[in-house]
């Protein structure tokens, strides 16, 4: 469990190091989001893709950055950095905020003296969060901020970026004069989130308690004031509620739903389970009706990707940011008509029948009676697409779509600002009805069943699996596009510089070596194999490295795994350690158990930041970085 320090003293030091930063730092405002939500629209798990404000207004609000909470009670101010993730829960009925993303890199002069500054602090990864003594000033200049930047002409582009600086200069000034109320974390609201997460594994709430840095005394009655529970008390009723939903399934046995939801001793959980349910586990699944079973276990255990945000698509179904709002009293008359295009699509042909998720993404292409459309065989079934569409909405193959020179009209989260920079941006959950408006004639996707379903009423869903080979998968997308020439011709043209790339590491000495790739997020390490981007099929599939034996036993039909660092060395026994860097690398390069691998001590750590390179499919970028790398680097082969 990994918790952010919030110190609520900023230095003067501090403060004046990083006002030398933002002074020399090149900075660009990459969007300004504003949404009004309820407490059943909060916002849940939304992976930051840029080091962002936020702002809330109106009442109450619990906010979460990463694993650490804070309650804001009229007014609150946040900052973090990219790739935080970031929860909103309204404590009212309606509150207000505002996200400002921007982006800030090293200036071209000077950078030495830059460096300097940022060996004392960083301010563009500083995460804290205050209660600001001039709140009306930032809602004005927020509003007003934001009316001029859903209308982007390159004089309003330039009024935001000055009003943002005149913006930061307030927050440092209140920092600066130090009687702000800074936000103390809500360990409890942590707490209850790391029991809600990690219920299936060992839980010691003493350790916890270590952890959050406070007596076990005083969290045990703080979190019974709080929840009504006492910690063990909860931690029990969220392992039950979790076997309710695994028992609805008849796939899995008694001690495995035991097993998985954290009961060492099957005999015990039928006792707990008897307590406080009054049947046993057997006959609660005997009594559960047919019409719920089988759809529990894909919406308990997440699907693990997204390039910036690692969140169940479940789970943020119908929720989440909203970018560009239309006012909110629209919001009522799109959600009425919705509902009557979707009741009027249930009543017609039924959806494609799914598939193992093994098949391949090709199939017979049939042509419709109706003319203008025709037939995908896909691993969802058969989806009946446009011959030539027009508005493609994407997720993942951004991509295949652009080295085709295809312009979609949304794309996912991610560093496609620098690709389509007036692109629209949706989560892997996008609302319907700002979906909707878009109108797109096709969406494709990863292989998300849930998604098929949501979506398949608003476009036809083409879902490709992200095991699919890059070839095939461009070829495939070449196709749907009918554009196989240029696919045909992308694809003979990157496999004639892979064979330069492999030439040129054989000449190195450096093939088929072992390497790993891995991500550090958190307390935690993610191990990926070349299904997952982060430059896993460039590495594996196409320069030739190899996956340690224990990771490839592990992984078995999976594509990522998740370790502790604890085993670290273990895993990483290998001649190359591929590292997506991010803030929790950071803290990482700092420990003593990582300075001592063989691949650390050897120099041969290769530090692969994803906001820089595609990281997925024929991704010419990356190829040559690895290369590149592997001759910038060849006297410590």
């Amino acid at each position: 469990m990994y918790i952010q320090n919030n110190s609520s003293n900023f230095t003067q030091r501090e403060i004046a190091a990083a006002l030398q930063i933002w002074n020399r730092a090149a900075v660009s405002l990459l969007d300004i989001r504003h949404n009004l939500i309820s407490p059943e629209e909060a916002l849940h798990g939304y992976r930051l893709p840029a080091s962002a404000f936020v702002y809330t207004s109106g009442g109450k609000a619990e906010v979460l950055l990463n694993d650490t909470a804070y309650n804001a009670e009229r007014f609150g101010l946040f900052h973090s950095a990219k790739g935080t993730e970031l929860s909103i829960e309204p404590r009212c009925d309606w509150l207000e905020y505002y996200m400002v993303l921007y982006k800030a890199v090293e200036p071209p002069f000077r950078r030495g003296e830059y460096l300097r500054w940022m060996e004392q602090v960083n301010p563009f990864r500083q995460q804290y969060g205050f209660a600001p003594k001039n709140p009306i000033f930032f809602s004005e200049e927020l509003r007003k901020m934001y009316e001029k930047w859903k209308g982007p002409t390159p004089l309003t582009i330039f009024y935001g970026k000055a009003v943002f600086y005149r913006f930061v200069y307030e927050i440092y000034e209140e920092l600066e004069q130090g009687h702000i109320h800074v936000f103390e974390p809500d360990v409890i609201a942590m707490a209850q989130k790391y029991f809600n997460e990690h219920y299936s594994e060992a839980v010691s709430i003493q350790n916890m308690c270590d952890v959050l840095g406070i007596s076990y005394s005083h969290f045990h009655r703080s979190f019974k004031q709080q929840t009504g529970k006492s910690p063990q008390e909860y931690l029990i009723q969220t392992r039950l509620a979790a076997a309710q939903e695994l028992l609805k399934n008849k796939g899995s046995t008694i001690r495995e739903v035991a097993g998985y939801c954290g009961f060492q001793d099957e005999r015990n959980f039928q006792r707990l389970f008897l307590k406080h349910t009054g049947l046993s586990p057997h006959a609660y699944r005997e009594n559960t009706p047919l019409c719920v079973r089988g759809e529990t276990v894909g919406k308990l255990i997440p699907f693990l990707y997204n390039e910036e945000s690692r969140v169940s698509p479940d789970e943020l179904k119908e929720k989440g940011a909203t970018f560009m709002f239309k006012p909110t009293r629209s919001k009522a008359v799109v959600a009425a008509a919705l509902s009557l295009m979707l009741l009027m699509s249930a009543c017609g042909t039924p959806p494609a029948s799914s598939t193992d998720s093994a098949t391949a993404v090709t199939g017979q292409v049939t042509e419709s009676a109706e003319e203008g459309t025709r037939t995908i065989s896909t691993v969802m079934g058969d989806v009946e697409v446009p011959v030539n569409p027009k508005r493609i909405a994407v997720w993942v193959y951004e991509q295949e779509l652009y080295s085709l020179g295809v312009t979609p009209v949304s794309v996912s989260p991610g560093h496609y600002e620098d690709m389509w920079p007036d692109i629209k941006t949706f989560s892997y959950a996008p609302e319907k009805e700002e979906l909707l408006a878009l109108e797109p004639d096709l969406l494709i996707t990863y292989d998300d069943a849930s998604f098929f379903e949501n979506y398949q009423s608003i476009a036809p869903v083409i879902c490709i699996p992200l095991s699919t080979p890059a070839e095939e998968t461009l070829s495939f997308i070449g196709d749907l596009l009918n554009m196989s020439d240029q696919a045909n011709a992308l694809i003979q043209t990157f496999n004639k510089q892979v064979d330069q790339s492999k030439a040129t590491i054989d000449a190195l000495g450096a093939s088929g070596k072992t390497a790993v790739l891995i991500e550090p997020l958190g307390g935690d390490i993610w191990i990926y194999d070349n299904a997952y981007g982060r430059g896993g099929a460039i590495l594996y599939d196409y320069l030739g490295f190899k996956i340690p034996k224990i990771i490839s036993d592990r992984l078995g039909d999976q594509h990522f795994l998740k370790i502790s660092l604890e085993v670290l060395p273990q895993y990483c026994d290998a001649d190359y350690v591929v590292v997506v860097t991010g803030d929790s690398y950071h803290d990482l390069k700092e420990r003593e158990i990582w300075k001592s691998m063989p691949a650390v001590k050897n120099n041969h750590v290769i530090e692969y930041d994803p906001s820089q390179y595609d990281g997925r499919g024929l991704d010419k970028k990356t190829l040559n970085f690895f290369t590149d790398w592997l001759v910038n680097n060849s006297e410590s082969h």
